[in-house]
């Protein structure tokens, strides 16, 4: 990482490399990170890398413990629970005014997104679910903007962009994914036919099979708070 670009520039791009890791799994919950590791891996300086781990940890990604360091934050299940939960209202009030406000265009983009989701099938290996897991953050993101609701994004945002969200796709099967696939083509229906209610109804059913793939099977884990 070149140290030309200026510390800011630095430890922004670390900071979005280390977030990016945390998402798609590559730094799992719980593993401690130093930030000699990251000055030797990134090839730059600590002051850099102090203030990507300072922004991690602001916005919830890392935690830091006295005497234990620093490590990736790990959830409970009543955490997971919550966060989904205010996806859900959310983000369903948020397809039932993109509904309303959807153009040709951006019903196009979505289209042409979800054919790119769809080009492996189901495959539930990591390097496609990691794929993904990227173009969904895309496709919900431009929902989100068709909907012309700054307020609701801007409240969506800090709910979607969590690295246990992105956990879902390495947990699903192929009949889950395939469902979720399913679910995405439901929507463009719905916002093509400017049917306010079924796009909340779809969107609403869609998190609650996100979240119940994420927790099928998962221990209690302990909180980082």
């Amino acid at each position: 990482m070149k140290q030309t670009n200026g510390t800011a520039t630095v430890a922004h791009e670390l900071y979005a490399a280390v977030r990016e890791r945390i998402v798609n799994g590559t730094y799992a919950p719980g593993m401690r990170l130093t930030e000699q590791h990251f000055a030797v891996e990134f090839n730059t300086s600590r002051t850099p890398v102090r203030e990507a781990m300072r922004q991690l940890t602001a916005d919830g990604f890392l935690v830091f413990k006295p005497n234990s360091g620093t490590a990736v934050r790990a959830w409970t299940t009543g955490q997971i629970n919550e966060l989904f939960d205010l996806r859900v209202l959310i983000e369903s009030e948020i397809a039932h005014h993109t509904a309303r406000h959807i153009d040709e265009q951006q019903l196009q983009a979505l289209t042409e997104l979800q054919d790119e989701i769809e080009l492996n099938g189901a495959d539930t290996s990591d390097e496609n679910t990691s794929r993904i897991g990227q173009l969904n953050r895309r496709f919900h993101s431009l929902i989100a903007q068709a909907s012309r609701s700054e307020r609701l994004t801007s409240v969506l945002s800090n709910a979607i962009e969590q690295p246990i969200v992105q956990r879902t796709f390495r947990k699903y099967d192929a009949r889950q994914l395939q469902r979720s696939f399913d679910q995405h083509r439901e929507l463009i229906d719905a916002f093509r036919s400017k049917n306010a209610e079924w796009a909340k109804s779809v969107m609403s059913c869609h998190i609650y099979a996100a979240k119940y793939a994420l927790l099928q099977g998962e221990p209690e884990e302990q909180s980082d708070d």
